[in-house]
């Protein structure tokens, strides 16, 4: 029995010291990782700075798309990155069958509302869609507190939106109108209400920081970022609730640098992830993390259905009705 003891001991030992020599190579090898962001360029630098404090040995660049043209380079395999970052989940289901199956170390810290078929990616944030008004210009009764507000004449020329033909989280607004409706009606009502339409979705929010216009619906993030900035600005979740939007990460399945990728996943999918996303401003799906700054917490806000499948299966339908009367 004491010789049993004994040689399990060594063997606990020496896979100790595997285990250890193992994490110590991945940090100290030489790597490097290519990331493919829908994010913006100083929220993909952020979180490579933070990565990079763990993991000073892997080499990172980036670039930013569009999740529409993420998309679009991953299904058709044109793309020489290795990780997608900060997809909309209506765009990563659609690439599920042209990324790699990987389970992270974290993968018991995810239910299945939060990650892909097969472990393919892992929820990192909520791109949640609030109002955002110039405090200067709306006051008082004048904020509007509803979708269908937003059709009010006394609107008319105030409000500045994203085009959703040129932006994934306008399109997740459209759907959001689609789901309140079962139409596009109020979707159209808004566009004839003197509505301007974007091609970014920066512009708006910063036109609104500037009081160009009164109002405009946005990411979580660019209120965040505004009021951090100090920008006269506030928000104001819908009453009916805003859709419960899901950003994930994943790695492209052929990418170049897999075990790069990997390491990145196991980080990403962590604590550390979720307070590199909490430091863009974002919403982490973590609970081990708080939400952005000057916002109120995940339990305090309203929502309805958000059916992310639907809505990329919808995607060019809503897009092509939206175009026919803007």
């Amino acid at each position: 029995m004491k010789k049993t003891l004994v040689v399990l001991l060594v063997l606990a030992t020496v896979f100790t010291a595997v285990f250890a020599q193992g994490a110590a190579e991945a940090k100290s090898g030489k790597m490097e990782l290519v990331l493919l962001s829908a994010g913006k360029e100083a929220e993909s630098e952020k979180i490579i700075e933070a990565f990079n404090k763990e993991y000073p040995n892997i080499t990172v660049t980036h670039l930013e798309k569009d999740s529409g043209d993420v998309l679009t380079l991953v299904q058709q395999k044109s793309s020489d990155s290795d990780v997608v970052l900060l997809i909309a989940q209506d765009s990563l289901v659609p690439m599920e069958e042209n990324l790699y199956a990987y389970t992270t170390k974290n993968d018991a810290k995810f239910s299945a509302d939060y990650k892909g078929a097969g472990n393919k990616w892992y929820a990192c944030s909520m791109p949640l869609q609030t109002f955002m008004y110039n405090t200067d210009l709306l006051k008082g009764d004048d904020i509007p507190k509803s979708w269908f507000d937003l059709a009010d004449p006394k609107y008319k020329g105030k409000i500045v939106l994203t085009n959703p033909a040129s932006s994934g989280s306008a399109y997740a607004q459209l759907y959001m109108m689609y789901k309140l409706t079962g139409d596009l009606s109020l979707a159209e009502k808004i566009a004839k209400n003197g509505t301007v339409y974007v091609t970014d979705s920066k512009s708006g929010p910063q036109s609104v920081a500037r009081g160009e216009y009164a109002l405009t619906m946005t990411g979580e993030s660019n209120v965040s970022d505004a009021i951090g900035k100090g920008s006269p600005v506030s928000y104001l979740y819908p009453v009916e609730g805003t859709g419960r939007r899901i950003e994930g990460a994943g790695i492209i399945d052929g990418c170049k640098n897999l075990e790069a990728a990997k390491i990145f996943m196991d980080w990403f999918t962590g604590k550390g992830g979720a307070e590199a996303i909490r430091s863009c401003g974002r919403r982490p799906v973590s609970t081990e993390v708080p939400g952005p700054d000057f916002l109120p917490a995940l339990s305090e806000l309203p929502f309805f259905e958000y059916d992310a499948i639907e809505a990329g299966q919808l995607k060019k339908q809503l897009r092509n009705e939206f175009a026919a009367f803007l």
